[in-house]
């Protein structure tokens, strides 16, 4: 395993330890193009309450994707988390691309996916500063960090861009595709985190049992605890 890891060069840890900034920027933004085509599509241009429910959804789930994230990062690890909720996105993305259109209702089923989908975006926005303050050094930490915010409003360009792309389908079409295709930034990271390690190599202790004392090893730094 620990050769495995080493073959995994910094960037590419960087990279897509960061990559959740993405997912969080897209949804963020996408809204902006697709929501005046949902409003066409089901007639909701007098429906100001729905409409703004779907269009805060996913913030309102992320306040509770970040809020539990954490915990269960704690007791399963960064990475692992990280990995489900890139699942859980890929998944409500889809069923937001496939929103069936049952009159009222319909809307009612977005804002429960979004919400859903919100669990995935509240978690890696938790997630990733928390896993990239683990793998990155002391020294890049800052530089790290400015990583995060980059991917973030990467993913809201990305989202403009796919927006922009897709106007002149039909308004059924153009909307579904708009929230749909988030699904593929999520699955890119799913498969780049799958080749992740758990802790960078250099931040890794460990802890052993000698006797009735403690001993915790980190980098070249031993602690011992007892008698």
């Amino acid at each position: 395993m620990a050769k495995a890891e080493k073959k995994i060069s910094s960037a590419f840890i960087y990279f897509f330890g960061s990559f959740g900034g993405i997912l969080f920027g897209y949804d963020i933004g996408v809204m902006t193009g697709a929501l005046p085509f949902l409003q066409a599509d089901w007639h909701l241009e007098n429906a100001a309450s729905l409409v703004g429910w779907i269009t805060s959804a996913v913030m309102f789930g992320a306040i509770f994707g970040g809020a539990l994230a954490g915990q269960l990062s704690d007791k399963f690890g960064r990475r692992k988390m990280i990995l489900m909720s890139a699942i859980v996105f890929v998944v409500f993305s889809v069923l937001s691309g496939v929103s069936p259109d049952m009159g009222e209702a319909s809307a009612y089923y977005l804002i429960i996916v979004r919400m859903l989908l919100g669990l995935a975006v509240g978690a890696a926005s938790a997630l990733v500063p928390a896993y990239m303050s683990e793998m990155a050094p002391a020294k890049a930490r800052g530089r790290l960090s400015g990583l995060n915010q980059t991917m973030i409003v990467s993913g809201m360009l990305l989202s403009y861009v796919v927006d922009f792309l897709l106007k002149d389908l039909p308004g059924e079409w153009a909307w579904r595709l708009m929230l749909g295709l988030a699904a593929v930034p999520a699955l890119i990271l799913f498969l780049g985190v799958l080749r992740l390690p758990e802790h960078h190599e250099n931040h890794r202790g460990q802890i052993l049992w000698f006797g009735n004392g403690l001993r915790f090893y980190h980098r070249r730094n031993i602690l011992l605890l007892g008698g």
